[in-house]
C-alpha cells in the first residue's frame, strides 16, 4: 500500500515540476488511451477466465442486488435526514 500511495505522491510531484512544459497538453489524451488500453487488458483475462465465466450469471446478479440495496438504502437514508433536519421539507409543515 505504501509503494502505491508513494508512486502516486511521485506522480504528483512530477506533474508539478513539468506544468509549464509544451508537452503537458498531450497527457489528456494519452491518459484516455491507457485507460482504454487497461480496460482491454482486463477484460480479454476476463475472457479467458472459465471459471469467472462459468458463474457470470450468480456474480452479475449478486453486484445487481448489491447496487439496488445501496442505492435503496442511500434514498431512505436521505429522506430521514431531510424531513429531520428541515423539519417537513420545502412546504414548511
Amino acid at each position: 500500500m505504501f509503494k502505491i500511495l508513494a508512486i502516486m505522491f511521485l506522480g504528483v510531484a512530477l506533474g508539478y515540476l513539468i506544468r509549464r512544459w509544451g508537452v503537458v497538453r498531450y497527457i489528456g489524451a494519452t491518459t484516455m488511451i491507457t485507460i482504454l488500453l487497461l480496460l482491454f487488458v482486463m477484460g480479454s483475462e476476463v475472457g479467458r477466465n472459465e471459471h469467472l465465466l462459468a458463474n457470470l450469471i450468480d456474480l452479475g446478479g449478486q453486484a445487481l442486488l448489491i447496487a439496488v440495496a445501496g442505492v435503496s438504502g442511500s434514498i431512505v437514508a436521505a429522506k430521514i435526514v431531510y424531513q429531520t433536519l428541515f423539519k417537513g421539507g420545502a412546504d414548511g409543515k
